[in-house]
């Protein structure tokens, strides 16, 4: 989501190599539609603060969705990073590099099947 974060293209092609179908946004809201369809198994984020509105939408998400992950992404994890993520609706926090088992877990924590 917003500028393309240093690990987002390696976390594609991790995300691809696992048989994922990827795609970025640039907004949060345009998660929202792609939930009716069922599709969304995780939403990946870049750590840092959030605004209101899209903290609001991530409330709306797992709302709507509650088995789809949420992961919060950084390079330097900071213990306020990590509580943000958490205190907004987070179900994952990866700190990259990051294994493909530890992504897998990210997005397998939260399935209910």
């Amino acid at each position: 989501m917003g500028l393309a974060p240093d690990w987002q293209p390696e976390l594609g092609i991790l995300l691809s190599s696992e048989g994922f179908t990827t795609d970025r946004i640039t907004q949060l809201d345009v998660v929202l539609p792609l939930l009716e369809k069922g599709g969304v198994q995780a939403v990946f984020l870049a750590a840092g603060p959030l605004p209101a509105g899209d903290l609001l939408l991530l409330q709306r998400i797992r709302e709507l969705s509650p088995q789809t992950a949420v992961a919060v992404v950084t390079n330097k994890p900071t213990d306020p990073d990590l509580k943000r993520a958490f205190e907004s609706s987070a179900t994952a926090f990866l700190s990259w590099p990051a294994s493909s088992d530890a992504v897998r877990h990210a997005i397998g924590r939260n399935r209910s099947t």
